[in-house]
């Protein structure tokens, strides 16, 4: 079929195929370095910005250093949490706030337990139940002490018991009197500290 063609068409056809193979060699090799140059030059524009952003923070960052630096010590002073580090340290210090409180109030701690502690919103909740005889006059007493103060503390899960009297040989009647006054308490109280985070 070629060999038939005139010699303007030999021309025209190879002055195709050279267009064809020149727009393939363009396909082919210049569109992908195009397309990545492109690539390179949003990456660069990107990380102008970003280089402009940091620009910006570390003109400020003595303000910002001392700001944060604030709030650290300002949280540290925070009298609202317990103010110990680790979950042990805190249930120490909420079983030492509980019983320096009952003694002083004239109650009798019978026993303290550690129970589990939970993740709450970024604090460790703190849980600890506690085991008591009192009056009702210095329950309540204990039970305001214990709410109204810093670190905030919440009484939860309250069982209150009139004591039993032993029947064998009556005691006299102040020391009746006395037993009879006295409740079997049993409640949890916890406390919250702050997250690892904070």
């Amino acid at each position: 079929m070629i060999s038939r063609l005139t010699r303007n068409q030999s021309k025209f056809f190879a002055v195709i195929l050279l267009l064809l193979a020149l727009a393939l060699l363009v396909t082919v090799i210049a569109l992908p370095v195009w397309s990545m140059n492109r690539h390179y030059d949003d990456q660069i524009s990107s990380m102008t910005n970003q280089l402009e952003t940091y620009r910006r923070v570390a003109m400020h960052g003595d303000q910002y250093q001392s700001e944060y630096q604030r709030l650290v010590k300002s949280q540290r002073n925070d009298r609202r949490y317990l103010q110990s580090a680790t979950e042990s340290l805190a249930t120490a210090e909420l079983q030492r706030k509980v019983k320096q409180l009952i003694a002083g109030k004239q109650g009798d701690i019978l026993s303290t337990q550690v129970l589990q502690t939970t993740e709450e919103e970024g604090f460790s909740r703190v849980v600890i139940r506690v085991r008591m005889k009192s009056t009702l006059e210095d329950m309540l007493s204990i039970f305001h002490s214990l709410e109204s103060q810093k670190p905030y503390l919440f009484i939860s899960d309250l069982t209150i018991r009139s004591r039993q009297v032993a029947r064998r040989r009556l005691p006299s009647t102040k020391e009746l009197n006395k037993a009879l006054r006295l409740l079997d308490i049993d409640f949890q109280l916890s406390g919250y500290m702050r997250g690892e985070k904070s």
